[in-house]
């Protein structure tokens, strides 16, 4: 069944996941991983090789949240369009965004041809998704603020009302109260407003990360 989303919300996974699969003896492992940026990307890549360590080919594909949607995939030493191809073309099938899938192999001796590797880099990374958990998420956006200890209760009070967590908010407290917290990109108008509001009547400061 086809989700209805929502302005701005988007399809992922709930949390990191590998499937593997085994044709003509070679180990196809597709490893699901939440991502954000390129940086998020690069260190997700190093820490499945290291999992993963001495295999053949390290293969993947990201898609994420840009204008327009920001991809790029790789074949990492397979013949060209035979792996990063058909990774990415499995997350554009699902419509996943904010995402990255690694798939590694380990060569069992039995070549497969540029179609079979097309077929079993696809068929991996579909299965991969297809057995993990897929949830709506939506863009968030990083905030921190400043406020005097008479107004921090009042602060929780609003950002309670904006869905944010508070066991999420990371505080520091000194002369003022810091915070920082994210909150999801479709509350952040009505944030700014009640902030606003707030500085009337009392000590509070506040920015976008």
């Amino acid at each position: 069944m086809e989700r209805v989303l929502s302005d701005g919300q988007y399809l992922s996974i709930a949390s990191p996941f590998d499937y593997e699969l085994n044709i003509k003896r070679s180990r196809f492992i597709a490893s699901l991983r939440w991502i954000s940026n390129r940086n998020e990307f690069e260190e997700a890549l190093k820490k499945i090789n290291a999992q993963f360590p001495k295999a053949n080919h390290y293969c993947w594909a990201y898609r994420f949240i840009g204008t327009p949607i920001l991809e790029h995939a790789s074949d990492c030493g397979e013949p060209s369009g035979s792996a990063g191809r058909p990774i990415l073309g499995a997350l554009k099938k699902y419509s996943l965004l904010n995402i990255a899938a690694v798939v590694t192999r380990y060569f069992g001796g039995v070549k497969l041809g540029v179609s079979g590797l097309i077929n079993a880099y696809g068929e991996v990374t579909a299965q991969a998704i297809l057995n993990s958990e897929i949830i709506v998420k939506e863009p968030m956006t990083s905030f921190e603020f400043s406020c005097s200890y008479e107004m921090f209760n009042l602060v929780l009070e609003i950002l309670k009302r904006r869905q944010v967590d508070s066991k999420k908010i990371k505080t520091k407290f000194g002369e003022n109260i810091f915070g920082e917290f994210e909150i999801s990109t479709i509350n952040i108008g009505t944030l700014m407003k009640e902030f606003d509001e707030m500085k009337y009547r009392g000590n509070i400061s506040y920015r976008k990360k």
